[in-house]
């Protein structure tokens, strides 16, 4: 029988990544600009927009004068410890904004110049040109670069663990490379815990190729394994947390975490679309999530369609110009993809496009490559639209109050404001929703009104009975409305103040609604005016 060489592109043959040619360049004239590029649009408007209810949940552990031990939150916060390690003394230099924000900028502009070392060892130099280009003025990026969480991080490292595990393929298993490997994959997964997707996709491409000796095999285990052992008491935290037991075939999943939001279909070609232009390009986060929801997308399907087409046609180019190592991206982009996927279905974790932040990098390498096979004027084409398109979502992101986070901190400073200048006692402020962040911008209210643990509004008596409950015994009150998709989806909330009041002013900030709300027959054993 005649022996073939010829392998299917999807089942690698032994040795598929190894080869011992030098790494090509992208040139580092090339690397120092578009890392300019990236650092401009990433501190640029750095604390332009109001923080928002996760970056306020990292100051709160972190927040200085609160008698917090360090190694406690750092143990105790699954989501993010090392950002908190590393935020925690720049916060007691100074508590602002700007010390909560700046160590995710940073590690975003960082992203960049690494990314292009991974870029080259895995597609051409023109692909790889491209898809540093393209993370340099992502939207998404720039998104997660400019917030007070962990993504951030969790991109930077999962780029430094690929760098890592090509090098351990190209040149050999080596005990230094190991090291590196584990360190980057633990500072991934202490980075969010959607790290463990990655290490998941890594150990399947291990397997696949097939480590020459057991000393080779040790290595790997030991990058692999001290990876995960370094994050293993955050991972236990997390399955005592999490319903993991839901996984299981045939048990049950118990009520959807976040009702019909917990997971759609319609969330992967949203979460894909995102990718690539953040949130500000189309309908906005509140308009999804809005009465209307979806119906309000069809105002906005020709621009979607538009942005869509550059990324279609790069998928096509990279299926019919498939390479080994885009069996490799696959893997990596795939698999964290279905375990989100089986996670949601199984009511465990709701979907979010940022649990997957750490397969960006292998998205935007498949779609670079792909577009560089294109014919040359269509593919210059493509890259033209697809870069403008990110570039005018970038515009968005940083000058449209239509895409802007919710300017709570706009709210405080004007009930601080109308209070100061009444010379009045401050009145209660009903804040659902958004508390912590209200709390965080008013260091000196004391009568702020929370709504935790309140299920959504479904009909006016229960919305009724909620400002009963959270309005007795206050005569007037300011309300501060935002991210109303959580508390009260069908807009019940504001009728039900002027059935038990009289709302006085209704104003509009870039999502925030304040009310100033007067209740029009006196409380009991009060005097209205006294």
């Amino acid at each position: 029988m005649r022996k073939t060489t010829d392998h299917s592109p999807l089942v690698p043959p032994v040795g598929w990544l190894r080869h011992r040619t030098p790494v090509p360049s992208t040139g580092a004239g090339f690397i120092l600009a578009v890392t300019l590029l990236a650092a401009a649009l990433r501190l640029y408007g750095l604390t332009t927009q109001s923080l928002w209810v996760d970056e306020v949940m990292t100051w709160t552990r972190i927040r200085p004068g609160a008698g917090l031990i360090l190694w406690e939150q750092l143990r105790d916060n699954i989501q993010g410890p090392l950002y908190l390690a590393v935020v925690w003394p720049l916060v007691r230099l100074a508590d602002s904004e700007l010390m909560l924000r700046l160590p995710a900028a940073v590690a975003g502009v960082l992203a960049v110049p690494l990314f292009a070392g991974v870029a080259v060892r895995l597609v051409e130099p023109r692909a790889a040109r491209l898809a540093v280009l393209l993370l340099a003025i992502n939207p998404f990026h720039v998104w997660y670069s400019q917030e007070a969480r962990g993504y951030a991080f969790l991109i930077l490292f999962a780029v430094a663990a690929a760098w890592c595990w090509l090098e351990m393929v190209r040149r050999g298993p080596t005990p230094r490379l190991a090291l590196l490997l584990a360190m980057s994959l633990a500072g991934a997964i202490w980075s969010n815990m959607s790290g463990v997707f990655l290490w998941v996709a890594m150990v399947l491409t291990v397997v696949g190729t097939r480590p020459a000796n057991p000393r080779a095999w040790g290595l790997w285990a030991l990058a692999l394994g001290g990876g995960l052992l370094a994050a293993m008491p955050w991972l236990g935290q997390a399955s005592g947390i999490w319903a993991v037991s839901r996984i299981i075939p045939g048990a049950a999943t118990g009520e959807a975490l976040r009702g019909a939001t917990t997971f759609s279909p319609l969330v992967i070609p949203y979460t894909f679309y995102s990718f690539w232009y953040g949130f500000s390009l189309g309908p906005s986060l509140r308009e999804l999530h809005g009465v209307g929801g979806l119906t309000t997308l069809g105002a906005w399907l020709p621009l979607v369609a538009v942005a869509a087409l550059p990324l279609g046609l790069g998928l096509v180019g990279t299926l019919l110009h498939w390479r080994r190592r885009t069996t490799l991206l696959m893997i990596w982009t795939v698999v964290p993809w279905l375990i989100l996927v089986l996670l949601a279905m199984r009511n465990i974790k709701p979907w979010n496009a940022r649990y997957l932040a750490v397969t960006l990098p292998w998205v935007l390498l498949l779609v670079a490559h792909g577009t560089v096979q294109l014919p040359r004027r269509l593919g210059a084409i493509s890259t033209a639209v697809l870069c403008g398109l990110m570039l005018v979502s970038v515009f968005g992101y940083h000058g449209l109050d239509r895409y802007a986070k919710a300017d709570v901190r706009g709210a405080a400073a004007l009930v601080a404001s109308r209070t100061a200048s009444s010379g009045e006692p401050a009145q209660a402020v009903l804040v659902p929703t958004v508390t912590g962040v209200y709390r965080y911008y008013d260091r000196t209210s004391s009568d702020v009104i929370a709504s935790w643990n309140v299920a959504p509004l479904g009909d006016a008596g229960a919305a009724d009975r909620f400002v009963a409950n959270r309005l007795a015994g206050r005569q007037r009150a300011w309300v501060v409305l935002a991210r109303e998709w959580y508390l009260d989806p069908r807009g019940l909330l504001v009728p039900a103040l002027e059935r038990a009041g009289r709302v006085d002013e209704d104003l509009q900030l870039s999502g925030v609604r304040l009310l100033q709300w007067h209740r029009l027959s006196p409380v009991p054993g009060e005097a209205d005016g006294d």
